[in-house]
């Protein structure tokens, strides 16, 4: 009997050991883009009007972004006040001078005036941008 402590005692070590181990796979890492050079950004126009638009309609709008810095712009993530509003963008990074687009669709959940956030994180100083969609929602 005291022969077999040692070895459940082991066996107990061991499968701990594998399971911090694995545990530590788990746990998020820092992206390329965290380490990605900063760069500038030109936001041709960071607030659209759509107006007035009916509750059946669901309307696209582009937004663009300039890379006007000297390195790659990588966009991360859009993010939105609503789940009315659903962003499409290329995930690829934007070389400098050229130009890259968010396709934001608005779907409306009710009536009346309505004011849309839209936050694009990027390797930029700061690192958060804010895009605005506004306009009127009529039956």
């Amino acid at each position: 009997m005291k022969k077999r402590f040692p070895v459940y005692f082991i066996l107990l070590l061991v499968a701990s050991l594998g399971a911090l181990t694995s545990w530590f796979a788990f746990i998020p890492q820092p992206s390329d883009w965290t380490n990605a050079p900063a760069t500038t950004v030109e936001i041709q126009q960071d607030s659209l009007d759509l107006k007035t638009i009916h509750y059946d309609d669901h309307p696209q709008v582009t937004y663009t972004i300039k890379n006007t810095g000297t390195h790659p712009l990588i966009i991360k993530d859009v993010q939105t006040s609503c789940g009315c509003t659903d962003p499409h963008w290329d995930k690829r990074p934007v070389l400098p001078g050229k130009t890259g687009t968010i396709l934001v669709t608005f779907k409306p959940n009710s009536l009346g005036r309505f004011t849309k956030t839209i936050q694009v994180l990027c390797n930029t100083s700061p690192v958060l941008h804010e895009l605005k969609l506004e306009g009127h929602v009529i039956e």
